[in-house]
């Protein structure tokens, strides 16, 4: 049992040693909260303009040596794809349109820098009567599902290259072996194929995506081939 004033002074370093820590804890929790502020901020998402803006800082090149921009609109982002209601979401490359001869095996290359963040190396291709279904599925729903398009776009590999973009090269026929991390503009990221196609005929299907968005969305050809030469030059 406590006598009077010893319980007293007990009292009081309790309290004293209560409010101290709980002013410690407080404090701690605000500088977390800062922090947490800082790192939120650093990963706000870029505006279009900016996007661009950065893109153009990374001096890119086309994905196949010497080619340039298709001269069919059918085979721009926003082509109308009406076999499985939806939309073209990037850049083909047929041989015929680009100004260079593009065949099975020619080489697909990084536009510029950028690490992996997916690589198809174990690929197996899908069945006919699949690749059916999936597409009058599509058609009745009158919208192409993102898992469905991902399966169609075949033998994959995708580059980040910060601030929110990233890059997709598709249909491709191989990929280098051991293919990962980090890598350079110019760098070979596998060959062109016809993968995930029902004609096979080889091409490459590319894509630039801001943040969730492909590389203007709801543009029109003009308008896609102006800024397409102001990021790439040409």
């Amino acid at each position: 049992m406590i006598n009077r004033p010893e319980g007293f002074f007990y009292i009081i370093f309790l309290c004293v040693y209560i409010i101290f820590f709980t002013n410690c804890a407080s404090g701690n929790e605000k500088e977390v909260n800062k922090k947490v502020g800082k790192k939120e901020f650093s990963r706000r998402v870029l505006s279009y303009d900016e996007q661009i803006a950065a893109l153009k800082r990374m001096e890119p090149v086309l994905p196949i040596k010497d080619a340039h921009i298709t001269t069919f609109d059918g085979q721009l982002p926003n082509a109308p794809r009406k076999y499985r209601g939806g939309f073209h979401e990037g850049f083909d490359f047929y041989n015929g349109f680009c100004g260079v001869r593009i065949e099975k095996g020619t080489p697909v290359l990084a536009i510029a820098d950028g690490e992996v963040v997916r690589a198809d190396t174990n690929y197996t291709e899908i069945e006919a009567e699949k690749r059916k279904m999936l597409l009058k599925e599509a058609h009745s729903l009158g919208f192409t599902p993102d898992s469905t398009l991902d399966i169609l776009r075949g033998r994959q590999v995708w580059l980040d290259h910060g601030s929110g973009i990233v890059t997709r090269y598709c249909h491709l026929s191989a990929i280098p072996a051991g293919l990962k991390g980090k890598v350079r503009k110019g760098d070979v990221l596998g060959f062109v194929g016809g993968s995930g196609t029902k004609s096979k005929v080889p091409h490459l299907h590319f894509e630039i995506r801001l943040g969730k968005d492909f590389l203007e969305k709801n543009k029109t050809p003009s308008e896609i081939r102006e800024i397409m030469k102001e990021i790439f030059k040409k």
